[in-house]
C-alpha cells in the first residue's frame, strides 16, 4: 500500500514536470517568433499545460485546489507579457478544460474542496460555483483570446488540435464525462444556427 502512495506521488511529481516543460517550450516559441503557425503551437502547447498546471498546488504548501492555482490567476499572469497572448490563450483552454472535469467529483467534501489561503475550505456549494464559474469564464476567455491572436484559419487549426487534446484529457480524467458532454452540447447549439443558415 505505501509504495503504491510513494510511486503515486512520483507520479504526479513527473507528471507536473512535464507540465512545467510544455509551458515553458510555449514561452520560448511564442517570445522567439512572431510567425502565425509558431504562435499556434505555443497555444497548443500551452494548453496541454494548462490541463495539469492547477494541480501544481501538490506540491506546495496550499493545499490541493487551492483557489490560487484553480483559478484565472496564472492566465492573468501571463498577460503581463504582450508576446505571451498566445501562451495565456491555450493556458486559459487548458485551465478551463481542468476546472470543469474538477467540477465533477465523486463528492465535493474536503479534498475535492476549493481552499483559500490561510482561512481553508470554502465548502461544498461554493466549490461547485468557484470551478464551474471559474471553468466557463476560462474557457470563453481562451478561445476569445485565441481568436483575437490569430488569423482565422491557423486560429481554427489550433483550436481543432485543442478541441481533440480537450476530448481526449475528458475522457480520461475524473470528471471528465460531465464537463465533456455540457462542451459537447454548447458546442452542438453554437454550430447549430450555422448549420441552419446554409
Amino acid at each position: 500500500m505505501l509504495g503504491g502512495v510513494i510511486a503515486g506521488r512520483k507520479g504526479i511529481r513527473v507528471g507536473l514536470l512535464v507540465s512545467l516543460l510544455w509551458l515553458v517550450a510555449s514561452i520560448v516559441l511564442a517570445d522567439r517568433s512572431p510567425r502565425p503557425w509558431v504562435q499556434a503551437v505555443a497555444v497548443v502547447t500551452a494548453g496541454i499545460a494548462g490541463t495539469t498546471l492547477p494541480d501544481l498546488d501538490l506540491l506546495l504548501p496550499i493545499g490541493h485546489r487551492s483557489a490560487l492555482t484553480h483559478s484565472l490567476l496564472p492566465i492573468v499572469l501571463a498577460l503581463f507579457a504582450t508576446r505571451w497572448r498566445p501562451v495565456a490563450a491555450g493556458l486559459a483552454i487548458g485551465i478551463g478544460l481542468h476546472l470543469a472535469a474538477d467540477s465533477f467529483p465523486n463528492a465535493m467534501r474536503g479534498y475535492a474542496t476549493v481552499k483559500l489561503p490561510v482561512t481553508g475550505s470554502i465548502g461544498a456549494t461554493a466549490s461547485y460555483a468557484w470551478l464551474g464559474v471559474q471553468a466557463v469564464v476560462a474557457s470563453v476567455t481562451g478561445a476569445a483570446m485565441l481568436a483575437a491572436s490569430l488569423p482565422l484559419r491557423i486560429a481554427m487549426v489550433a483550436a481543432a488540435i485543442l478541441t481533440m487534446i480537450g476530448i481526449a484529457y475528458l475522457f480520461a480524467t475524473d470528471g471528465g464525462w460531465p464537463a465533456l458532454a455540457i462542451y459537447a452540447g454548447f458546442g452542438w447549439l453554437a454550430v447549430r444556427p450555422t448549420a441552419r443558415n446554409r
